[in-house]
């Protein structure tokens, strides 16, 4: 595998494969980033299980292939090359990264033993990406932090006719946010979705300035997952699983309820 690609939009890729990595994991392979080159450039991705990232960029690729790598080395790594192409390629189990006068050896990870990623379902609608980021913002501050009680650690999204609607509590506060949501020609039904809020947070810092971010959410009997998709970047994430307690039952000691 050996391929060429530009420093800044490298470094942009890797740094958003990683950010949703978690900081410790009890199986190593979680915490890689998996590369693939082909004729149609480079593909980087993250998995843990729970939350995917993954990302498609320009390259020159001289040789296809795929390989592992621990996904905090390789985001230190790129933040420290200087202005210059950037030149990967893999032997055996070293990839060597160099560019310019820098130059990296990492050891790569077992590839094979690397989880497929969620497949992505068809598209459920379109958000404005200004709207849902700043929606997310202003609602998911509203999210619980306790793990004792998952169901109001996420925000939950309520799709109706033509508008999408944030809520998040911890029972002592509830943040309300409503933005319009476009579902083509399909009609809309309506739905919901409870999404963790600190991936929630780093999909609208991501998708904030791509124009829209498209929505997908399939459920099947193992698992609910929900994807965005924007600028060729798509992070997927299982549903909290759980019934998330109506705002008019927290009996919130503030509130706050915003419409846009």
């Amino acid at each position: 595998m050996r391929f060429e690609v530009n420093r800044d939009v490298f470094s942009d890729a890797v740094s958003f494969a990683v950010k949703l990595l978690p900081q410790r994991t009890t199986l190593p392979i979680l915490s890689g980033v998996l590369i693939e080159a082909d004729e149609q450039g480079l593909t980087l991705s993250s998995f843990d299980y729970e939350v995917s990232a993954q990302t498609q960029i320009q390259a020159t690729v001289d040789e296809p292939g795929r390989v592992l790598v621990s996904g905090r080395l390789l985001a230190d790594i790129a933040n420290r090359l200087p202005n210059a192409p950037v030149r990967i390629s893999v032997t055996d189990s070293s990839v060597a990264v160099a560019c310019g006068s820098a130059n990296f050896s990492l050891l790569s990870m077992p590839v094979e033993e690397y989880p497929n990623l969620p497949q992505v379902a068809d598209e459920t609608g379109l958000l404005p990406a200004d709207a849902f980021a700043s929606a997310v913002s202003q609602v998911a501050v509203a999210a619980s932090r306790d793990d004792v009680t998952p169901v109001i650690t996420g925000v939950q999204l309520e799709v109706g006719e033509n508008s999408l609607s944030l809520v998040a509590t911890d029972r002592y506060r509830v943040a309300v946010r409503e933005i319009p949501w476009d579902s083509g020609d399909a009609p809309s039904e309506p739905l919901t979705a409870l999404v963790p809020a600190r991936t929630l947070q780093e999909v609208g810092k991501t998708f904030g300035s791509t124009g829209n971010v498209s929505v997908s959410i399939a459920r099947n009997d193992e698992r609910e997952i929900i994807a965005f998709r924007a600028d060729r970047k798509t992070v997927t994430s299982l549903l909290i699983k759980g019934n998330f307690p109506r705002s008019s039952g927290c009996s919130p000691r503030r509130s706050r309820t915003t419409r846009s």
